[in-house]
C-alpha cells in the first residue's frame, strides 16, 4: 500500500515510455524550482541509488523514472525535480558533462526539462578554442550571473567543434555578456573574433532552413534560364518549380504563418 511518504504511479499514456514516480514528502517544492531531466543512467541502476546519488545536493520532491511500457526495464533516464532551484542546479554543475556512472560509457546529461523561456537566456558562443571545456567557459562567462547550463558541442569522437551553448538564470545577465564579449577577442586557434548572441529560436531554425531551399530553388532555375535577356520556353518548364514569382509568393506565405500573421487557410489574424 501507498503512503504520502512513499508514493509510486505508473502513467497510462499510450506511448511507449511509462514513469514510476516516488515522492517523499507532503509539502510542495519552491515555486522557482527546476524539473531536470537526467539522461546517461545505467539501465541496471535502482531508484533508491539514483534517489541517494541526488540528494547529496538537496531534498529530492520528485523522482521519475522513464521505463519502457511493455517491459518495464529502465530507459537510461529519469526527471529529478528537487525542493529549490539551488540544489537543482548544483547537482547540474557538479554531474553534467563531468560525471560517468558505472556501467555508462557516456558521461551524465543533466539539463532543465522545460523551456523555461530558456530561449531568452540561452547564447551560441561561436569561435571558442576547442582546447576549452565546460568549466574554462563557465569561468569566462560566470561573472554576469548564474549560469543553468553551459554544453560545449563536440563530435562523433568527443573534440570540440569549437562552438558552445551557455545558459543564464535572468535574461539580463545574458544580454550583458553578449555586450561584453561579443567579437572581444579572439581565441587560440581561431581565425575570427568571438561570436556571442543568443541562439536560435525552433522558428529561427525554420525560416532559415526555409531560406536553402529558397536559394536552393533559385540556384536550379538560373541553371535552367538560357544566357542573355530572352526567357526559356514555359511550356517545357514546370510552372510550379521554377516560376519565380509562385516561389517567392509561397515562400512569403509560410513565413508569415510561421510568425503568427496569417492562419493556417491563409487569412490575417
Amino acid at each position: 500500500m501507498n503512503t504520502p511518504g512513499n508514493l509510486t504511479t505508473l502513467s497510462s499514456s499510450p506511448s511507449s515510455t511509462t514513469i514510476s514516480t516516488i515522492n517523499i514528502e507532503k509539502h510542495e517544492p519552491d515555486p522557482d524550482t527546476i524539473k531536470m531531466f537526467c539522461g546517461q543512467i545505467p539501465r541496471n541502476m535502482h531508484e533508491s541509488e539514483l534517489r541517494e546519488m541526488f540528494e547529496q545536493f538537496g531534498p529530492v520532491f520528485q523522482l521519475n523514472v522513464l521505463r519502457d511500457k511493455q517491459t518495464g526495464e529502465s530507459k537510461g533516464c529519469c526527471f529529478v525535480t528537487f525542493y529549490s532551484r539551488k540544489s537543482a542546479l548544483d547537482a547540474q554543475n557538479e554531474l553534467h558533462n563531468l560525471r560517468t556512472l558505472n556501467g555508462s560509457h557516456h558521461p551524465i546529461q543533466m539539463k532543465p526539462a522545460d523551456t523555461e523561456n530558456r530561449n531568452e537566456r540561452k547564447l551560441f558562443v561561436g569561435m571558442v578554442s576547442k582546447n576549452l571545456d565546460e568549466q574554462n567557459i563557465r569561468g569566462i562567462f560566470q561573472s554576469y550571473g548564474i549560469i543553468e547550463d553551459c554544453t560545449v558541442l563536440r563530435d562523433a569522437n568527443g573534440k570540440s567543434r569549437g562552438c558552445a551553448f551557455v545558459t543564464f538564470q535572468k535574461r539580463q545577465c545574458a544580454l550583458n555578456a553578449i555586450k561584453s564579449m561579443h567579437q572581444s577577442q579572439t581565441m587560440e586557434g581561431c581565425s575570427s573574433p568571438l561570436v556571442v548572441k543568443f541562439a536560435d529560436t525552433p522558428k529561427d531554425k525554420e525560416t532559415k532552413k526555409m531560406q536553402q531551399q529558397y536559394t536552393t530553388h533559385n540556384n536550379g532555375l538560373m541553371q535552367h534560364i538560357p544566357p542573355g535577356n530572352s526567357m526559356p520556353n514555359l511550356p517545357h518548364m514546370n510552372n510550379y518549380n521554377f516560376l519565380p514569382e509562385i516561389s517567392n509568393l509561397v515562400f512569403l506565405q509560410q513565413l508569415l504563418k510561421n510568425y503568427g500573421f496569417l492562419n493556417t487557410n491563409g487569412t490575417c489574424n
